[in-house]
């Protein structure tokens, strides 16, 4: 049980520390539209995103951009901050379902830190 409380805390913490600058570079050099483009790239990491899936080769990126939600992107310069928005735009406007349960996934998250 003291296993699985310090686990707990411990990916809590991991989720709530600040994206690196080369974190942020990784994200902001992702190309999120390239990827959308392709359904069963896009099928990968939408499944990942909601828990329903392997992350396959999408891990990285997939935590890197939860950390990015969770914080709202709060470090991120205005550069990052424009791609960020442009990429919650283009979920929200062509995959509407998915980000409706993404955005309810991720505000239960917020609520827990």
């Amino acid at each position: 049980m003291k296993v699985l409380v310090a686990l707990s805390v411990f990916v809590v913490l991991a989720a709530a520390a600040p994206l690196t600058k080369d974190e942020l570079a990784t994200l902001e050099a992702f190309d999120y539209d390239s990827l959308f483009a392709d359904e069963e790239k896009r099928k990968v990491v939408f499944d990942c995103l909601l828990d329903k899936g392997d992350c396959g080769p999408y891990k990285q990126i997939v935590d890197l951009s939860m950390k990015t939600i969770l914080s709202n992107c709060a470090e991120c310069s205005p550069s990052q901050k424009a791609k960020y928005d442009h990429v919650l735009n283009l979920l929200k406007d062509n995959y509407a379902s998915f980000f409706n349960e993404f955005m309810q996934k991720t505000a239960a998250k917020k609520e827990k830190h």
